[in-house]
């Protein structure tokens, strides 16, 4: 029978955790990956590629706050919440995905410490929280690099891996507040950064999904993801050179011979 077990932190009195299935057994030292809507939605592509791609994968509960926008969202016609949890006993992941971005930055805090109450619980007992960033890039990105940052454990495994460390930077957003909390329990944080651009970029989220293919032994296929990004490199260009024809049709409509090139 299926019954619902709410964990509320004291000091996070706006949102709560809701694990709709206590008969799903947890493992100790599970990772968390925290996959929020931020720039490029990385976090989203990334969760929704891990649901679609591992097996076990299975819902297990969601996360809501008094300060989640009115927003509700549905696929195939089925009504979801807007940020839900996910587990998987094979690789003992927790999924936390979220849809939508919050409108007030300080629900923020409050909900990084409703997780991070539920993440140390005797029920759960994670081992680390992991979160990404895209940092904005303008124009074509050819490359997507995959940089990190974490506590000093980790340094030397990722190194080993071809992950290159950020030296110095900060971090916005629910993965800021999220790592602020951990860093004061026994919860390790990890971070993973990579270009993005302003609209959804499924190369940026492929490039990370390797690295977590390697970090943790999974087995996500990421062509797909390529393949996509590939479409919308295509259609960025497509649309770049139709600007850069408008931009001629202007100039010469107004009689100038000379014009400023914005697009490469």
């Amino acid at each position: 029978m299926k019954i619902k077990k709410e964990y509320i932190c004291e000091p996070g009195k706006n949102s709560k955790l809701v694990i709709e299935d206590i008969t799903q057994e947890i493992r100790e030292g599970a990772t968390i990956i925290l996959a929020t809507a931020g720039v490029g939605l990385i976090g989203p592509i990334i969760g929704n590629t891990f649901i679609d791609q591992i097996s076990d994968m299975k819902e297990i509960g969601f996360i809501t706050s008094e300060m989640i926008p009115p927003i509700s969202n549905f696929s195939d016609g089925i009504l979801k919440h807007p940020f839900r949890l996910h587990y998987s006993y094979k690789y003992n992941i927790i999924l936390a995905i979220s849809d939508i971005p919050f409108e007030v930055s300080s629900a923020y805090n409050d909900l990084a410490k409703t997780i991070c109450n539920w993440a140390l619980s005797e029920d759960v007992k994670a081992k680390e929280i992991v979160v990404f960033q895209g940092i904005p890039q303008k124009g074509l990105i050819d490359d997507f690099p995959v940089f990190y940052a974490s506590q000093n454990h980790l340094v030397d495994v990722l190194e080993s891996k071809g992950v290159e460390k950020v030296k110095k930077g900060i971090i916005v957003g629910p993965e800021a507040t999220i790592i602020n909390e951990a860093l004061t329990n026994k919860l390790k944080p990890l971070a993973f950064f990579t270009p993005v651009y302003q609209i959804p970029t499924p190369e940026g989220a492929a490039a990370i999904i390797k690295v977590l293919n390697d970090y943790y032994k999974l087995k996500i296929d990421t062509k797909p993801l390529l393949e996509e990004g590939k479409e919308i490199k295509e259609k960025m260009l497509d649309l770049a050179e139709k600007a850069q024809q408008y931009q001629k049709k202007q100039l010469s409509d107004t009689g100038k011979s000379e014009y400023t090139k914005y697009y490469q």
